[in-house]
């Protein structure tokens, strides 16, 4: 029997399914290890959403007919494994902050991607309300994505460069200042 883009659909939605309720088990233990207040509720927030995340893909199937449940997401079983490797290499660095953006953000570009695929398959296959309920999701992924690259920008990067260098980029700053002078 030949396999159809409903198929594939469905396949698809299990595995973010799947992938969205294995990073909510994960994200208490990331959110304990930071550092950063406003990353730590950044990823608390992310959590919550997260759950509603669940609840659409839940309705999804319901409006479909089908189980969401079945499929274990490989990808994220190996960003997760990565993302608790970081944490205990780097548990009482400086860096455990910036360590923790890159693996929420690894996750984040990949539901980004899921999330775009079958937003694309939905609305070929006719399914504009599941469409819109993944479109949801996907707006939240991506401030999310966003929302990490700030904080990465706006100094928890700079906290590692801090810890090993002796220098904050102001007095870095200072100094290139100095010797322009």
């Amino acid at each position: 029997m030949a396999k159809t883009l409903d198929a594939l659909f469905q396949d698809t939605i299990k595995d973010i399914y799947s992938s969205e309720t294995l990073l909510l088990q994960a994200m208490p233990k990331l959110s304990a290890a930071v550092k950063d207040p406003e990353l730590k509720a950044a990823i608390d927030e992310h959590a919550k959403e997260t759950q509603g995340h669940i609840e659409r893909i839940e309705q999804i199937a319901k409006m479909l007919n089908f189980e969401p449940t079945g499929v274990t997401c490989q990808a994220t079983v190996g960003l997760i494994k990565e993302a608790q490797e970081h944490l205990e290499e780097y548990s009482d660095e400086p860096v455990i902050d910036a360590a923790v953006v890159a693996s929420a953000q690894k996750n984040e570009h990949y539901e980004i991607a899921n999330y775009g695929t079958v937003i694309t398959w939905a609305n070929t296959l006719g399914y504009s309300e599941a469409a819109m309920l993944l479109k949801q999701t996907l707006a939240e992924e991506e401030a999310t994505d966003k929302k990490l690259t700030r904080l990465a920008k706006g100094g928890v990067n700079q906290e590692g460069v801090q810890e090993f260098t002796g220098q904050g980029p102001s007095n870095a700053e200072s100094e290139r200042e100095a010797l322009n002078a």
